[in-house]
C-alpha cells in the first residue's frame, strides 16, 4: 500500500518557561562562524544561567512591560525555532526577529509560513500597525524569507541592530498590518492580553 506524503503541521504559540532553555542552547551550541553569519558578536553573549535568569524575569512581566516577547515555532508537535519582538511600542510597531533552529528545514518554505503566522499573531495580540525586521545584510536566509512572507524591503544601512550584534549593514524590511490579512493563523483569544 503506498504511503501518501502530507504537508507538515505548522503552528506558533507564546513561549512557555520550558522553551527558553532550548532557545538559549540553540545560540550557545552554535558554531562561532554560524553566529557571526547571523551578525552576532559572540563576546557579548551571556552564560546560560545568567541569560535564562534575565529571560525568565522578563517572561513574568505583563505584555506592556516586557523587553521581548517570544513565539515558539512548532512543526508536527516539535519545537523547531522561534520568533521574537523587541523595541515594542504597543499599538504602533515592534522589531521582529526569526530563527529556524533546524538546518534541514531551511529552504523548504517552512520559515516563510512560520514568519507569516508569527506576524499575524503579533499584529493581532499587540495591535501593531507595523513590524520591522533588520537582518544582517550578509545573512542570506532571512533576507530571502522575509519577502516571501510579505515583508517589503525599505533600505540598507549600517547600525548595531541588537545588544548582541556588532556594527553591520542591515536590510530594513517592514510589514504593515494591512498587508497581513488572510493569514491561516487562528488566534486563541484566551491568551490575548487583558487591559493591564
Amino acid at each position: 500500500m503506498p504511503v501518501a506524503s502530507r504537508k507538515p503541521s505548522l503552528a506558533v504559540r507564546p513561549f512557555e518557561e520550558s522553551d527558553y532553555g532550548p532557545m538559549v542552547d540553540y545560540f550557545l551550541d552554535s558554531e562561532p562562524l554560524v553566529l557571526t553569519g547571523m551578525g552576532i558578536d559572540t563576546r557579548k553573549m551571556l552564560g546560560r544561567e545568567e541569560w535564562l535568569r534575565h529571560l525568565l524575569m522578563d517572561h513574568q512581566k505583563p505584555d506592556a512591560q516586557r523587553d521581548r516577547f517570544y513565539l515558539a515555532w512548532i512543526r508536527d508537535d516539535d519545537l523547531v525555532g522561534h520568533s521574537s519582538i523587541n523595541q515594542i511600542e504597543l499599538g504602533k510597531e515592534a522589531h521582529f526577529h526569526l530563527h529556524l533552529w533546524k538546518a534541514d528545514m531551511r529552504g523548504a518554505g517552512v520559515g516563510a509560513e512560520l514568519v507569516r503566522l508569527s506576524a499575524a499573531f503579533y499584529i493581532e495580540r499587540f495591535g501593531f500597525k507595523r513590524l520591522v525586521c533588520e537582518p544582517y545584510a550578509n545573512n542570506p536566509a532571512p533576507n530571502r524569507v522575509l519577502p516571501k512572507a510579505g515583508f517589503r524591503f525599505v533600505k540598507r544601512y549600517r547600525t548595531v541592530p541588537t545588544t548582541l550584534s556588532f556594527e553591520q549593514d542591515v536590510n530594513r524590511f517592514e510589514l504593515d498590518a494591512d498587508d497581513c490579512t488572510g493569514s491561516t493563523l487562528s488566534v486563541d483569544h484566551s491568551i490575548m492580553p487583558t487591559s493591564s
